[in-house]
């Protein structure tokens, strides 16, 4: 099923990540002891196999807060919840099938694992939701700069033609940092502590806010 990130390697929405990548873990180490137990009616393989996914899926969400861009991260947060909260529902309802067919001790520890699900919460951190200027997102240093032009253009070969909208944010994004990426970091240089009233962040935050209230419409 593939290795989990590390804590660190989230560019963004961490204590989201943390929180779905302890339930991912934790179904992840029940998940032979299920498979083993062999629910082979047609209800249970379904089952099983919407477990199997789900946890793919959301292995991938956290994959892609650690390689998407971090710009795009932040004003898509929404988004980020919805398919963490859709992730949830799906090891609920996948595992509240299971837990029928499986031996008693078995089906005790899901139950506990569904408890845990049931309270799990998936909200933004504050500074997710504050952190648009690129000094706030830490891209203040050439090396942070390459990175995140990267990851923008390998969002735009996946996105290619089929989202039009989210082509022409990402173009916007890669524009802005072609633009004001020297001076970000001269910026940095000349006042490395007035991360909240330089030049380019008063130029491009109302940018990226109003295009963030654009894709929450």
């Amino acid at each position: 099923m593939g290795t989990l990130p590390y804590l660190y390697s989230f560019k963004a929405h961490r204590s989201i990540c943390t929180e779905l990548m302890k339930l991912v873990d934790r179904i992840g180490r029940v998940f032979p002891e299920i498979e083993a137990a062999r629910p082979r009616c047609a209800s249970g393989i379904q089952a099983l196999c919407l477990l199997n996914g789900t946890i793919e899926k959301a292995r991938q969400i956290l994959r892609y807060c650690c390689e998407s861009s971090k710009l795009y991260l932040v004003i898509t947060g929404d988004v980020i919840i919805s398919r963490c909260q859709r992730s949830r529902n799906n090891f609920e309802q996948s595992l509240g099938q299971i837990q029928t067919m499986v031996p008693t001790m078995l089906a005790a520890e899901i139950s506990q694992i569904i408890d845990d699900l049931n309270a799990a919460t998936f909200m933004l951190d504050s500074s997710d939701e504050e952190a648009v200027a690129a000094p706030r997102l830490h891209i203040t240093s050439p090396k942070a700069i390459l990175i995140e032009k990267r990851s923008i253009k390998k969002l735009l070969d996946k996105v290619g033609d089929t989202d039009p909208t989210k082509k022409k944010i990402l173009k916007y994004f890669l524009y802005l940092l072609k633009k004001y990426g020297d001076l970000i970091m001269e910026e940095q240089i000349e006042n490395p502590k007035a991360e909240h009233e330089g030049s380019v962040a008063r130029t491009t935050l109302p940018i990226l806010l109003y295009i963030a209230n654009l894709l929450k419409k």
